[in-house]
């Protein structure tokens, strides 16, 4: 199940992505909003996406995840983002 609130995610157009690190396996995993029965895919850099758009995108949804598992100032693990209303 997808949890848009505490997960880094990518929407433009029909492009709709959202990422989380998995603990477990060490790894960052995508997951498409438009297809969410498709579930989550473990991404790896090093074999990039199905476009140069897409590799673009998760490569940045990569970057974000594992800043913020790392504790680097201004990202935050997943687990502890709270959506603030102004």
């Amino acid at each position: 199940m997808f949890n848009s609130m505490t997960q880094p995610m990518y929407i433009k157009g029909d492009i709709m992505l959202i990422a989380k690190y998995n603990k477990f396996d060490q790894s960052v995993e995508i997951g498409d909003l438009n297809n969410p029965s498709d579930g989550w895919v473990t991404y790896d850099p090093t074999q990039g996406a199905s476009s140069d758009e897409l590799t673009e995108i998760c490569n940045s949804l990569y970057d974000r995840c594992l800043l913020a598992e790392l504790g680097v100032n201004g990202f935050k693990p997943a687990d502890q983002q709270h959506l603030i209303k102004s």
